[in-house]
């Protein structure tokens, strides 16, 4: 039986001096363990999806409301906003804050309605703020207004912890309900195994791995969820990093790829091996350089194993903040391309390729790197469009209780409690 909850569930987090924070019938509050300023209130830097560290408006933001650090609002959310977009059939794609600013350098092939600049992917709040200047000045400056219009002072919701540029995020409002599901229970449900091919833009390895879990399209028909007028799904991390994926590339099979052996060390050497390979590979031939069909069903799924072993549980590297390890669970995409040449390994994009062989197999744009679209410590289902009339669960302050517990969060359109 699914576990159905009201977002309120008590969650306790303390790891690697992160916040200590408890959701505690609907009220936050925060104990920070950091030693995180140079003085009272001066706070070093902000907690913020680790890929925007060096962003100085966080920092600012920080500064400005010490208490904020490490909480929902330590997050490009609370200037940016996410958008709804048309992809290559015509259909309405909503995406979130972290996936809209991303198609401004990644615009897919036959997407229209992408923003053109990062102005475009402002809320209200990011807009009054790059408006007033765009330094410390400036958060202190647009305090008093209500940038979202909703009858709240940007400063009073910024100390209720709610987003002063979402209309529907304000103080007092009821949180969204949520589905808890557990590892015991995900695995009580329609298992699913399939050995692919997960190609990584930047680093030097693409590799090659059998992953078992369950089909996302069955974890939620299994959870009572009812996608009917759904637009998209998010899947999410617990630094808050989402990635945004269509209702087709969720629920819909997806077509066969090949194996492609002989790029790994032993092969080409250490410095232009290209791809890792998993002791099992089941009998595939190592000398079909042509590449062999892998002859399975491809689905984009939830894993909780990897080569028949539970993954690795994540936790967040104290140096850099990004997440180390992929579970325990993992969503697994496959590639998704109808062309074979487009499902195939290449190198890394910024791999020095110059004493290689085999230069055709250098990076390509237009193969699916479908690895970027893998969301390490998987903790959130999100279905959009989500119930303005509800606050959204707090992942910031909540993902690495969800780690630390083996058990993942659906909530949005079609999520009911009992």
């Amino acid at each position: 039986m699914i576990t159905k909850k009201k977002s309120d569930r008590p969650i306790f987090i303390c790891r690697i001096c992160l916040p200590i924070i408890a959701l505690l019938a609907g009220t936050l509050f925060t104990l920070n363990c950091s030693d995180d300023s140079t003085g009272p209130g001066e706070v070093v830097s902000s907690r913020a999806y680790q890929g925007h560290a060096s962003d100085a408006d966080i920092d600012n933001f920080v500064k400005s409301y010490p208490h904020t650090v490490g909480t929902r609002l330590d997050d490009c959310q609370t200037c940016h906003r996410g958008g709804t977009v048309t992809d290559d059939e015509m259909e309405p794609v909503s995406t979130n804050p972290c996936d809209f600013c991303h198609l401004i350098q990644h615009p897919p092939a036959g997407w229209t309605g992408l923003p053109a600049s990062i102005d475009e992917t402002l809320n209200p709040y990011g807009e009054a703020y790059s408006g007033a200047g765009r330094d410390r000045d400036a958060i202190v400056a647009i305090a008093a207004l209500d940038s979202d219009g909703d009858s709240y002072s940007n400063s009073d919701e910024i100390d209720d912890l709610r987003y002063p540029g979402d209309g529907n995020s304000y103080p007092g409002l009821e949180l969204c309900p949520v589905l808890t599901v557990t590892l015991e229970e995900m695995k009580r449900m329609p298992e699913h195994t399939q050995f692919v091919l997960a190609n990584a833009t930047k680093q030097q390895y693409d590799f090659y791995a059998t992953y078992t879990g369950v089909r996302i399209v069955d974890l939620l028909e299994e959870s009572g969820v009812d996608l009917t007028g759904a637009t998209s799904i998010d899947i999410m991390a617990p630094d808050g990093y989402a990635k945004t994926f269509t209702m087709d590339q969720i629920t819909g099979q997806y077509p066969d790829h090949r194996f492609y052996p002989g790029f790994g060390a032993d092969d080409l050497g250490t410095d232009c091996a290209f791809v890792e390979y998993p002791d099992e590979t089941y009998g595939l031939a190592w000398g079909d350089w042509i590449g062999v069909e892998l002859g399975q069903e491809f689905w984009h799924m939830i894993a909780y194993e990897r080569d028949g072993q539970p993954l690795e549980r994540s936790y967040p590297d104290p140096a850099s903040g990004r997440i180390i390890g992929e579970g325990p669970f993992r969503n697994m995409i496959p590639p998704g391309a109808e062309e074979d040449d487009l499902n195939r390994p290449d190198r890394g994009k910024n791999e020095d390729t110059s004493g290689c062989t085999l230069m055709e197999w250098n990076y390509n744009d237009y193969i699916d790197h479908n690895a970027g679209s893998m969301v390490k410590a998987t903790v959130i289902i999100r279905i959009n469009p989500v119930d303005p009339g509800c606050e959204e669960f707090d992942i910031i302050n909540g993902g690495w209780a969800m780690v630390d517990g083996d058990f993942i969060l659906i909530y949005g359109h079609g999520v009911t409690v009992e």
